[in-house]
C-alpha cells in the first residue's frame, strides 16, 4: 500500500542566488505552475487520476509468462490460473478461469486424495502482495455448485520464530524474514482449532479434496505470488514417514482437471425461455443489483418475479457457489444491451490500502475493504470474465464517487475515460456458450467487495435479507442506467 505522504517539495534554493539566473528561473518555473495550475483547476474533484493510471496494471504479459515458466510444471500444484494466464500460448483448461474470475488475482489449485490418518504441512513465505489466503474446497451441492469450506485469510497466519507477517497493519510491507508454516489436517473443524491449520472436514481417504491459494495484486514487478514462490510440500504419513516432492505427490494422485463448477446450460436455457422477456431475461431495466447469496437463489431465483415465492422456492442462505472466496462479498447484476448500448455503474468506492506500484506501509492502516473490483462476464453457464477494473485504477471524484461505462469497443464514446473522471470497461462476448440460443448481448456484472472491516456498518457483509442491500450499503450500493452512446456523449467532461 502506497505511503502517501505530501510530496517532497522544492528546496528554496542558494539564499545568494538573487541575481538575474534566479529570476529567470523563477520566470520559467512560474509559467510552469500556471500551467499546472491551470490544467488541475480544470480536473478539480478527480481525487485519483493519477492512481487510476496505466502504471497500475496488475500483470504484463512477461510477468505472466514468467510466473507460468517459473511454477507451471509443480507435481502438486496446478499451473497458474486467473484472466493474465488463460490467454498464454499453450494453456491447460485449468488456467482458463470459468467461476467469475478477477483480472487481479493468481489462483493455484490442487485437487488429491490423502491418505488415511495422513496430514500435510507447507513451509512457505508471505508475498509481497494486496492479499493471500488459503481455502478448502467444499462438497459439491445442488447442480453441482461447490462452495468453499475452510480457509485462513494472509494476517491469521503465524509466521515462523524470527519471521514477521508483513500483511499485519502494524509492519513495513517489505519487512522479513517473511517465512511461515501451514497445516492441512483430516477431519471437521474442532472448537479449539489449531494455529496455521485448515480442515479438510472428511477423514474418508477416497474423498478427493481441493484447495486453492489466492494471490491478489502483486506489487510491480513481482510475479504473481509476490515473490513468495509456492510452498514446499511435505506428506506427514499416519507412521510417522514424511514424503517431499515427487514422493508425496505419488501417494497424493494429485490431477489438474478445469472446475467443472458452473450453471447447467440446460436448466439457464429453460429459465429464459419461460421468462416473461426471453429477450432479455434475466436483465431487467433498470439493471437490479443483488449479493450473492447461493447458485439456485441467485442465478435460477432470479428468475422469479415474486420475492416472497423465490425466497421459499430457494431459500437465500449464504452457502455460496462457484467457489466463491469465503473472504469476499459479491453484488452482481445480469445485463442487456437491448435496453442501451452503454451501461453505468456509480458508487461511493469504500476505502482501500493503497499498494501499488509497491508501498512501504499499509496505507491507510485503517480501511473498509482489503480489495474492491468490478468485473464483466458472461452467463452462470460458463462463468467467464471479460473486463475488470479494480479500487486503484478507479477515478474518484468529491465524496470518493465513481462512475464507470460499460459498452463494447465500437460504442465508446470519447468521454469515457479517467481524464473526464470515468472508467471504461469492456461488456465482452455475452453469454458465451456453445448453442444458438446464447446471446451476445446478454451478460453479468459482479463486484467485489474483499475482507471488509468487521467494524464497517455499511459493507454488504452485513446485508442478512434480500432486497436490503440499498438500505443496509447506503452511497456505497451501485447504481446503474443504460444509455445511447449519443446521449453518454452529451455529459461531456466532468474535468471541464
Amino acid at each position: 500500500m502506497q505511503n502517501h505522504r505530501p510530496p517532497e517539495t522544492a528546496g528554496t534554493g542558494n539564499k545568494r542566488a538573487w541575481g538575474e539566473t534566479l529570476r529567470n528561473r523563477w520566470e520559467g518555473r512560474a509559467r510552469r505552475l500556471f500551467v499546472v495550475a491551470f490544467v488541475g483547476f480544470a480536473g478539480l474533484g478527480l481525487l485519483a487520476a493519477a492512481s487510476a493510471s496505466a502504471g497500475l496494471n496488475f500483470l504484463s504479459h512477461k510477468i505472466a509468462v514468467q510466473t507460468d515458466k517459473k511454477y507451471g510444471h509443480d507435481c502438486f500444484w496446478a499451473p497458474p490460473k486467473g484472466m493474465d494466464y488463460a490467454n498464454l500460448p499453450n494453456a491447460i483448461p485449468i488456467q482458463k478461469p470459468n467461476l467469475f474470475p478477477d483480472v487481479g488475482s493468481t489462483y493455484f489449485v490442487a485437487q488429491y486424495k490423502l491418505p488415511e490418518g495422513a496430514s500435510l504441512t507447507f513451509h512457505g513465505k508471505f508475498g509481497h502482495q494486496r492479499y493471500m489466503s488459503w481455502t478448502m474446497f467444499g462438497r459439491p451441492g445442488e447442480l453441482g455448485q461447490i462452495a468453499s469450506a475452510d480457509r485462513l485469510r494472509d494476517i491469521y497466519i503465524k509466521p515462523d520464530k524470527g519471521s514477521v507477517n508483513p500483511f499485519r497493519t502494524n509492519r513495513k510491507r517489505n519487512a522479513g524474514p517473511r517465512k511461515y508454516t501451514f497445516h492441512v489436517v483430516s477431519g471437521p473443524i474442532p472448537a479449539h482449532r489449531a494455529p496455521n491449520t485448515i480442515y479438510t472436514q472428511t477423514t474418508d481417504p477416497t474423498t478427493r479434496l481441493g484447495m486453492s491459494i489466492r494471490n491478489y495484486l502483486p506489487d510491480r514487478g513481482r510475479d504473481g505470488t509476490g515473490d513468495a514462490g509456492l510452498p514446499k510440500l511435505v506428506l506427514n504419513l499416519a507412521d510417522g514417514t514424511k514424503l517431499r516432492g515427487q514422493q508425496a505427490c505419488a501417494m497424493l494422485d494429485p490431477i489438474k482437471d478445469a472446475s467443472k463448477s458452473t450453471f447447467p446450460a440446460a436448466v439457464w436455457k429453460a429459465l429464459v425461455a419461460a421468462s416473461s422477456d426471453p429477450v432479455n431475461a434475466p436483465a431487467l431495466n433498470p439493471p437490479r443489483w443483488e449479493k450473492f447469496w447461493n447458485a439456485l437463489y441467485t442465478v435460477a431465483g432470479i428468475f422469479i418475479e415474486d420475492p416472497a415465492e423465490r425466497a421459499a422456492k430457494y431459500p437465500p442462505t449464504e452457502s455460496g457457489g462457484f467457489q466463491a472466496n469465503p473472504d469476499t462479498s459479491y453484488l452482481l447484476t445480469p445485463t442487456s444491451l437491448k435496453y442501451g448500448s452503454l451501461l453505468t455503474v456509480s458508487g461511493k468506492m469504500p476505502t482501500f490500502p493503497k499498494t501499488l506500484p509497491a508501498s512501504k506501509r499499509w496505507t491507510p492502516r485503517k480501511y473498509q475493504v482489503r480489495y474492491w473490483s468490478l468485473c464483466t462476464g458472461s452467463s452462470a453457464v460458463t462463468g467467464l470474465g471479460y473486463d475488470c477494473v479494480y479500487d486503484q485504477q478507479v477515478p474518484l471524484s468529491k465524496g470518493r464517487r465513481y462512475t464507470l461505462v460499460i459498452g463494447q469497443a465500437k460504442d465508446r464514446p470519447p468521454n469515457a475515460r479517467p481524464a473526464c473522471g470515468y472508467r471504461w470497461i469492456n461488456f465482452g462476448k455475452g453469454e458465451n456458450y456453445p448453442d444458438p440460443a446464447s446471446r451476445d448481448y446478454v451478460g453479468t456484472m459482479y463486484m467485489r467487495f474483499m475482507a471488509a472491516d468487521p467494524g464497517w456498518k455499511q459493507a454488504p457483509q452485513r446485508v442478512k435479507t434480500p432486497g436490503t442491500e440499498k438500505q443496509v450499503m447506503g452511497p456505497y450500493f451501485p447504481r446503474s442506467k443504460y444509455w445511447t452512446k449519443s446521449e453518454f456523449r452529451k455529459l461531456g467532461c466532468k474535468a471541464k
